[in-house]
């Protein structure tokens, strides 16, 4: 309920970028800034897992692919009548990307300018899983590093120094 209130309550112009009939395409993983011609109150996407929209101001939307595919967008006005509709396609990169086919799996790779490998939608579902545990290992690693740094600059964290495995004396 909140949220149709919010959504009913942001009156949003928007106008420049123009989606034609034949639709709006947007690369998976990125966002584009699309503008209406008419203010909008509320905006949808018919299927979030393909791609998402975001209302930033008064006059801007971004649209971000989430994943590959077809869906819809539409925007009303305050009555809730339709303003806009279109399709959103999400692709695939245009550049930058190399999919390697081995017999029945594929692996992603990004090369700009050195080759590295990503995730992807349709890659062999063991190295996807590969790449996702070690992306979160990677993550975890961080994130306790940098804990650990900032508990030490406050004071409150494991002792370094001579006296680091003494107990403290009255």
């Amino acid at each position: 309920m909140n949220f149709l209130a919010a959504t009913v309550g942001m009156t949003v112009g928007l106008y420049a970028v123009q989606a034609s009939a034949a639709g709006f395409t947007v690369e998976v993983n990125q966002s584009r800034a699309l503008h209406l011609n008419a203010p909008a109150a509320a905006v949808m996407i018919g299927n979030p897992s393909i791609a998402d929209v975001t209302v930033l101001g008064p006059q801007l939307v971004y649209v971000l692919g989430r994943g590959f595919g077809k869906t819809n967008f539409v925007a009303l006005d305050a009555q809730g009548k339709q303003i806009s509709a279109f399709d959103v396609d999400v692709v695939a990169p245009s550049s930058s990307t190399v999919t390697l086919t081995r017999g029945a799996g594929q692996l992603t790779y990004n090369c700009t300018p050195r080759c590295e490998r990503v995730v992807s939608q349709g890659d062999d579902s063991e190295a996807f899983a590969n790449a996702i545990q070690q992306s979160m290992g990677v993550s975890a690693l961080a994130k306790s590093m940098a804990s650990d740094t900032s508990s030490q600059q406050s004071g409150f964290g494991p002792t370094i120094g001579p006296d680091a495995g003494s107990t403290a004396r009255e």
